[in-house]
């Protein structure tokens, strides 16, 4: 069976690189870190270094043991750092994971409203997409979300924020640009950024408006990120169907935007682990981010195609 000393000694040894910086870490001696690196190898069933010119080298299994080790880590590091603060009296802490699109447009203002309230608490944001969300919520690693609406997962609670239309993006001087807004219909013969399909709810939902539509579209590109397909669109590489977070930022940035017609909802939501409790800080950060949806200003004339839904 897998010690943990075990794996600490494996970890300070992919970390330092020497078995010397490793026994140093650990307050202990080079052979006991031989010993319980041969001790892993064996409970394992595989080799996780190699001396090569006097030099240990981790083998390919190894770096693939070290990723599953440091994301375990830490939340050991995590919960190191909660225990410190509560016996140091240190001001309390939130981790808070959020989609990129949202970090950088919703989230810093329900942040400002947030520390209205609790000033004195350290915030720890993680940007990363949905799939790697939930994990974190999962795992406890994080204490809440802001991001689009997934399946219901077990272990893992939703709170309804809003529901959102969707814009159509597209350059400067792009024949749509004199319209007020688009329907599916007008994008008949269009280049289009569109989703790649390892984001299954946004592609079908793309997908399915243009197949009803019985429109004939080219996709010259395919990405997962929000911020990239306004990107694209920037530098005249096609026009897109995007949700309307990040408009603001891109409309000063050699992108038009106008309403898209359609049938294509978004939902946002709050999430965070079934286990944990609603502490004051959560419903705190709830009220902050119902302040901050409430007067946001998606800055695109004509799009009213949103609801706050608590």
């Amino acid at each position: 069976m897998i010690q943990f000393r075990q794996v600490e000694a494996f970890r300070c040894l992919m970390v330092t690189g020497t078995t010397v910086g490793a026994a140093r870490q650990m307050n202990v001696t080079q052979p006991a870190i031989s010993r319980l690196i041969a001790d892993l190898e064996t409970d394992l069933g595989f080799r996780l270094f190699t001396r090569t010119k006097g030099r240990l080298e981790p083998t390919n299994a190894a770096v693939r043991f070290y990723k599953a080790v440091e994301e375990n880590f830490l939340g050991l590091e995590r919960l190191r750092q909660v225990a410190n603060n509560i016996r140091n009296h240190a001001p309390e802490s939130m981790s808070v994971a959020c989609s990129p699109v949202l970090s950088t447009s919703l989230l810093p203002m329900v942040l400002k409203e947030f520390v209205q309230s609790d000033p004195e608490v350290t915030i720890h944001v993680v940007s990363c997409n949905t799939s790697e969300i939930l994990l974190k919520l999962q795992d406890l690693k994080v204490d809440l979300a802001l991001c689009p609406a997934f399946p219901p997962i077990a272990g893992i609670e939703q709170i309804h924020l809003m529901d959102l239309g969707m814009l159509c993006a597209m350059p400067p001087g792009h024949r749509l640009a004199s319209k007020d807004k688009i329907y599916p219909e007008d994008l008949e013969d269009e280049t289009l950024i569109g989703w790649l399909p390892i984001g299954p709810r946004a592609y079908d939902m793309e997908q399915a408006t243009l197949d009803k539509a019985k429109v004939k579209t080219r996709y010259s590109i395919k990405t997962h990120s929000s911020h990239t397909r306004y990107a694209m669109v920037a530098h005249g590489l096609g026009i897109s169907v995007v949700e309307p977070f990040a408009a603001r930022i891109w409309q000063p940035n050699d992108v038009v935007v106008r309403p898209f017609i359609s049938d294509i909802r978004y939902r946002y939501v709050l999430a965070y682990p079934s286990s944990a409790k609603r502490s004051e800080l959560m419903a705190d950060f709830q009220d902050a981010a119902l302040r901050a949806i409430h007067a946001y200003d998606f800055r695109v004339e004509g799009y009213d195609n949103w609801t706050v839904l608590t």
